[in-house]
């Protein structure tokens, strides 16, 4: 599991870092935070530095909802999302590729639900990536 490229507590990631270290990924996080505003209303991005291991995790809400955390990598970046039960039951009656249906079905329960993975590289991740967040915030 990579953890954050920016691991200084000190440099907080801004716009140009992210330009420059997520490369052709950078539109995908662009039109994530669009979709959560246009959608949903009140996108708010806020960076945590949680510690050295993890690095600056960008959190995306909604309103009073956590939605997703975006893990920044080099060339690309990471999705993570926590399903409850409800909203997990759906992605398993989605039409969600078997892969991320794979991932749910194995990830460890807590009792805020399963977190999952999902890298954004592609056109099709972040096809996915949206009805996640469709799907996380119908519940």
């Amino acid at each position: 599991m990579p953890a954050s490229i920016y691991t200084e507590k000190s440099v907080k990631p801004d716009d140009a870092m992210l330009a420059y270290d997520l490369s052709g990924t950078k539109p995908y996080l662009d039109k994530i935070a669009a979709f959560i505003e246009r959608e949903y209303g009140d996108c708010s991005p806020e960076w945590h530095f949680y510690n050295k291991k993890s690095g600056w995790i960008l959190k995306m809400g909604a309103k009073t909802r956590n939605v997703l955390f975006i893990v920044p990598c080099p060339n690309y970046f990471e999705t993570v999302f926590t399903f409850g039960d409800k909203a997990a039951a759906l992605i398993f009656n989605s039409n969600l590729p078997d892969s991320i249906k794979k991932d749910l079905s194995e990830a460890k329960k807590y009792a805020e639900g399963q977190t999952i993975r999902i890298e954004a590289r592609t056109d099709a991740d972040l096809d996915n990536i949206l009805e996640m967040i469709r799907i996380k915030l119908m519940n």
